[in-house]
């Protein structure tokens, strides 16, 4: 249970701190980064050396908050349906135009 519920107190969440983004207690390191950081395979010591903040608990309280609580996204873009979905009409609504 500790796994679950000792992330949970690690990171706060405070529109005052980084406009709301979770960050680890204490600091103003967004979780979020730390977990993406080791997913992506930086090793450790580099992710150490950027946040001297950090300890290697941290780091791995880090990637178990975000596996409990994934980071909300905006729908993909993708034009391929997923598997088994049929369609039922092929209009389409464009795409407005981004300014650029």
């Amino acid at each position: 249970m500790d796994r679950i519920t000792v992330p949970l107190e690690f990171v706060v969440t405070d529109p005052e701190v980084l406009g709301g983004t979770p960050v680890i207690r204490g600091t103003r390191i967004p979780v979020y980064d730390v977990a993406a950081s080791v997913a992506a395979g930086v090793p450790v010591a580099r992710i150490l050396a950027a946040y001297p903040a950090l300890d290697a608990e941290k780091i791995e309280l880090a990637t178990l908050y975000v596996e409990a609580n994934p980071p909300r996204a905006r729908p993909s873009g993708a034009d391929a349906l997923p598997e088994g979905s049929v369609t039922l009409s092929d209009s389409r609504v464009p795409r407005r135009a981004r300014a650029g």
